[in-house]
């Protein structure tokens, strides 16, 4: 079977493109061409329940919605370990009874991400939904056009200097409920590619990854090129919080904090039967 290329989707943020930056800048080979979309979280995830791309990055919250076309790739997994998206207001704010949400607008990052998901676990959907991208809710919230927001990516490092207020950090309430890190999102790869595609990918993402680890200064301006904010330390604390051994591999806890938010989601068989590795 002839198979001359690859389209890949992912978002822009520095922890994908940290992944990716072996196969953006070629420093690993594969036997077929790329093509690569970059764009916002929501949109992927739209694109995935289109089945549109043979691989793509989106939010573990849909992935019982297209477990029948997609298998998780065993690499590129974004995990938070007592961090995860994060609930902010513009004014203090501290809820105690559902009433203290009337009248609030809230922005979420689309309704089919993780952080959505979140919200409705732990806050029941309370207030008046506002799906935004991630990059325009930092901007509502200084505009007044929102009262509070969920933040995603970057936004959890620089919300302070805009003097917003933290209300929740949505994975640390995970971790307390689970006692397991916080499964964000995760490459998924069409289940009809054939096996020797789907090995050649899962080794390229990783020997990509390896690359980034050992290049991470080089790779810095690709970094900045797409991420939504420049600041060094920002980005690299970006990737620091979210790519780690788990990125390489889902193994261990992190497979097990897979089971369960899975059994959240509505999906209840056994992980192993959804995730490619080698």
């Amino acid at each position: 079977m002839s198979f001359e290329r690859l389209e890949i989707a992912a978002s822009p943020c520095p922890n994908d493109v940290f992944i990716l930056s072996g196969l953006i800048e070629k420093k690993v080979e594969l036997p077929f061409e790329i093509t690569l979309k970059l764009t916002d979280i929501e949109t992927l995830n739209t694109l995935a329940l289109k089945r549109e791309y043979p691989l793509i990055k989106a939010s573990f919250a849909i992935y019982p919605l297209i477990c029948e076309d997609y298998e998780i790739l065993s690499c590129g997994s974004a995990l938070g370990f007592g961090v995860g998206p994060i609930l902010i207001s513009r004014e203090d704010f501290n809820p105690k009874e559902d009433e203290d949400f009337t009248g609030k607008r809230v922005a979420l990052p689309g309704k089919y991400t993780t952080a959505n998901f979140l919200y409705e676990l732990f806050f029941n959907g309370k207030g008046e939904k506002v799906f935004l991208f991630y990059h325009q809710i930092i901007p509502a919230l200084l505009e007044k056009r929102v009262d509070l927001g969920v933040l995603i990516h970057e936004g959890r490092f620089v919300y302070k200097k805009y003097g917003f207020k933290l209300i929740s950090d949505l994975g640390e309430l995970w971790e307390k409920k689970t006692g397991a890190p916080l499964p964000l999102g995760g490459f998924f790869i069409k289940r009809e590619l054939p096996k020797e595609i789907k090995k050649e990918v899962l080794q390229a993402l990783r020997k990509s990854l390896e690359y980034a680890w050992k290049h991470k200064e080089e790779i810095y301006p690709l970094l900045k090129k797409y991420s939504q904010e420049l600041d060094r330390e920002v980005i690299f604390r970006h990737i620091e919080t979210y790519v780690n051994k788990f990125t390489f591999r889902l193994e261990d806890e992190a497979l097990s904090s897979l089971q369960i938010f899975m059994h959240l989601v509505g999906l209840k068989e056994d992980i192993q039967k959804y995730l490619w590795d080698i």
